[in-house]
């Protein structure tokens, strides 16, 4: 939805002086606040010009575009680094690194089972993270030790509602299955981090070369894009 910029604080003339460019807030029908807007108020200048670093360029003024092909390795390997390290980084393992690691966390029965399958390779390996080896050891003691969840301890309990939440279940035969994945899996899922930590590392790598084949000329760009920069300069609003 759009906002209009109706809450001037700044503003200055505009490049052919018979209007002015403002900033402040905008508002939309539904009454939310968008702060920090900057509109060309001039019919002639806001077919002319657009905003830019340092001012205002002529509308038509190119945008910088380097090598094509750095630029597509840049934006897969940046959506992998963002993504792979997160709950549902899995989707970008390999089948190979996939199926070793689910060999690893469960056993066949386990892993045949979707529900199973998930919890191993994203609930259960964030409470590992989440939690120390003794910690989730005691959690677990405690759990079996209870018959309901409401008589669990306090750091049961945080388990208890995550596990609510996640799968709309407090029974503790159902709250006890991640944490004991996570146990037996600790190490496992820590010499997992590592291994994604160093691959990660040399996906950045890739990214950071073929960032500087796409910038390559981006510095020469930059010195006559500001060649044609018209600064303006804000005033508050009386």
């Amino acid at each position: 939805m759009s906002y209009d910029l109706d809450h001037v604080t700044h503003q200055c003339s505009c490049p052919c002086g018979k209007g002015k460019i403002i900033y402040g807030n905008g508002t939309n029908d539904w009454n939310q606040v968008k702060e920090g807007m900057s509109e060309i108020a001039c019919p002639e200048c806001y077919k002319k010009y657009k905003f830019s670093r340092g001012g205002l360029l002529p509308i038509n003024y190119p945008e910088y575009h380097g090598d094509k092909d750095a630029y597509e390795i840049m934006h897969r390997l940046s959506s992998i680094i963002s993504n792979y390290c997160g709950d549902m980084g899995y989707r970008f393992w390999s089948d190979d690194l996939k199926k070793k690691r689910l060999q690893k966390y469960l056993t066949p029965e386990e892993a045949a089972d979707k529900r199973t399958m998930y919890i191993a390779l994203v609930y259960s390996k964030r409470l590992a993270k989440e939690y120390s080896l003794v910690t989730l050891t005691e959690i677990a003691d405690d759990i079996r030790s209870h018959r309901y969840s409401t008589q669990v301890s306090d750091l049961s309990k945080e388990i208890v509602r995550s596990h609510k939440i996640k799968f709309n279940t407090v029974k503790l035969k159902d709250v006890i299955i991640p944490v004991e994945i996570a146990i037996r899996n600790y190490d496992a899922y820590k010499q997992a981090d590592k291994e994604d930590a160093e691959y990660i590392a040399m996906l950045q790598k890739k990214c950071d070369a073929a960032k500087a084949i796409y910038y390559k000329d981006y510095d020469a760009y930059e010195a006559e894009r500001k060649k044609h920069v018209i600064p303006y300069h804000l005033m508050p609003v009386k």
